[in-house]
């Protein structure tokens, strides 16, 4: 069995948040303009701090491990400078930031891997795009453990 990052990936694009839309790997968008708020995978950097560990004896494709990996995802609320004062909006980004958070704390079973874990605290303040455009937002970190084999 190989690694199932794409499915997870796409266990999390699936999730359902009110007002937010939740874009897998085939749909990073060139631009967040016009597509607040949007949660996507983070185009540089998406994987990161990969382990594996070995949990029986065997070659490679028969031995049972665990790889344990963080994706990284962006969370785009508006662009900077929406707004009266650029923080009359804050409370709406919090809530759906949060609502973020419940929906990934809520996956009982997802395709891929048996455990996801939001980490790190939410930073929130201006996030790039892809194209370099600013907008009030943060990045979210999930750890996921996936068996293999």
């Amino acid at each position: 069995m190989a690694l199932q990052i794409v499915e997870v990936t796409n266990s999390i694009g699936a999730l359902q948040v009110s007002g937010v839309r939740i874009l897998d790997l085939d749909e990073i968008p060139s631009s967040g303009v016009l597509r607040a708020p949007v949660l996507f995978p983070e185009p540089l950097g998406f994987i990161t701090d990969f382990e594996l560990e070995r949990n029986s004896f065997g070659g490679g494709s028969v031995a049972l491990q665990t790889a344990r990996y963080n994706l990284n995802y962006t969370f785009l609320f508006a662009p900077i400078g929406t707004g009266r004062t650029g923080l009359d909006m804050y409370d709406e980004m919090v809530t759906k930031a949060v609502a973020i958070l419940d929906a990934v704390i809520a996956i009982d079973t997802f395709s891929g891997g048996v455990d996801i874990v939001p980490l790190s605290p939410l930073e929130f303040g201006p996030v790039p795009d892809p194209a370099g455009n600013q907008f009030l937002g943060c990045r979210f970190v999930f750890r996921v453990t996936e068996f293999v084999n």
